[in-house]
């Protein structure tokens, strides 16, 4: 999970607690979409040049692959 949706959840009682959570809920569906078009990419990049859609992710810097999805 990332320090933001961390500090949201924290910190949720300081301002307004279902304003906090649904930030914290924005920021990691936004997260999941950003990274399965990520995939998207990295398949369709790695099919045209014959690479594994890790390698091209791993060289553009993206963790889209990793393991626990946060």
């Amino acid at each position: 999970m990332s320090d933001i949706v961390n500090r949201l959840r924290t910190n949720r009682d300081c301002l307004a607690p279902c304003l906090m959570d649904e930030a914290a809920d924005t920021i990691e569906r936004l997260t999941a979409e950003r990274d399965e078009a990520r995939r998207m990419v990295c398949e369709w990049h790695g099919g045209l040049r014959v690479q594994h859609p890790q390698d091209y992710a791993k060289r553009r810097g993206w963790d889209c692959y990793k393991e626990d999805g946060k």
